[in-house]
């Protein structure tokens, strides 16, 4: 009777149905169509559009320092004096010169004009005022060259300098930044990169203390590649800078090159790498339920939190993103909070090589 009773209970076991198939939770977002171009991520060095490095042309004694380190300064600004008392002693001498010399021409000339001069004496009249005219001027560049002044609108960079030091002659004072409406940034690209690259083009441009990517052209590409490693320079411009960017900082170059690409961008989280290759999973609909299709995919290249894809995907088409890893072919998928989808692209699609 045991027995039997066992044998029913397996029968009846046998006879029931399979449980439900329980579906997995899966975040799901469509693939978006966006185009790419391949690009060169590169390292660049800001220059003010304006600087110096101002040092002082003569020997001499530092009499006044007029501006102090950090200092902004206009154009004709008086930075540094240096003693001239010297050079003053000599004008006045040269001014007594000349008056002499003018006074010997003058009357060089109404002997001449009375007929009891003589045209050599004339001669050396004149030569004697033009001689005294131009020691005059040279006295003058003198103590001019002894007071520098601001080229241009600029910045003053630090310095260590005392009214009473000697200076010798091109002796390093400081760095003069100019101010202006805009910047320039100096960046090298091999040659894979420059052979597709020429004056206006778009680049973009990335610092830590920007909270968004800066667009810049380029505005000049140098005219032979260095020697030793076969890159080329070129220099973009920034205009209306943000103050946080000075004259010297490094700053990420990101240049786009080569043809524009028709493809799709999914979260990169969608994408699964294994043996057999690289796919996503696609969300079909399948009498009236979600179920997992892979779909083996070519990668153009990834940026950020999206990878752009050439074959596998159409724009539309949704893409299991958060959870793909639960999931295998054919499974029954249920859309759980969609994640941060892919939103808007800017104009620099494509992934850094």
């Amino acid at each position: 009777a045991v027995g039997y009773a066992k044998f029913r209970q397996n029968q009846a076991a046998g006879s029931m149905p399979p449980p439900p198939e329980m579906p997995v939770a899966v975040a799901i977002e469509p693939a978006v169509a966006s185009p790419f171009r391949r690009s060169s991520v590169t390292i660049g060095t800001l220059l003010a559009a304006e600087s110096v490095t101002l040092r002082n042309e003569l020997t001499g004694v530092v009499t006044e320092v007029a501006v102090r380190p950090g200092d902004v300064v206009n154009q004709g600004d008086v930075l540094i004096r240096m003693d001239t008392e010297h050079e003053s002693t000599e004008l006045k001498s040269a001014l007594a010169t000349k008056r002499l010399a003018d006074a010997s021409l003058q009357r060089n000339k109404r002997l001449i004009k009375s007929g009891a001069g003589s045209e050599q004496l004339l001669e050396q009249a004149s030569a004697d005022s033009s001689r005294a005219i131009a020691e005059i001027e040279r006295l003058n560049v003198l103590i001019e060259k002894k007071t520098l002044t601001a080229p241009f609108d600029a910045r003053v960079g630090l310095f260590d300098l005392h009214p009473g030091q000697y200076l010798p002659a091109g002796t390093t004072i400081a760095e003069l930044s100019g101010i202006s409406d805009h910047v320039n940034v100096d960046f090298s690209m091999p040659q894979s990169v420059a052979a597709d690259i020429k004056v206006g083009d778009d680049v973009e441009l990335v610092a830590m203390s920007l909270q968004q990517p800066i667009q810049s052209q380029i505005i000049a590409i140098d005219a032979a590649s260095n020697q030793q490693s076969r890159s080329l320079m070129a220099r973009a411009r920034i205009k209306n800078p943000p103050e946080s960017l000075r004259p010297g900082d490094s700053i990420k170059v990101r240049i786009p090159y080569g043809p524009v690409i028709p493809a799709v961008t999914v979260l990169s989280t969608a994408v699964r790498r294994g043996p057999t290759g690289t796919g996503v999973f696609v969300a079909s609909a399948n009498d009236i339920q979600l179920r997992a299709e892979y779909r083996p995919v070519k990668i153009l290249g990834s940026r950020g939190t999206l990878t752009w894809i050439a074959e596998g995907v159409d724009a539309g088409e949704r893409v299991v993103t958060d959870g793909s890893f639960k999931v295998a072919e054919g499974t029954l998928l249920a859309s759980g909070p969609p994640a941060e989808g892919p939103g808007e692209i800017n104009s620099f699609e494509g992934a850094g090589t």
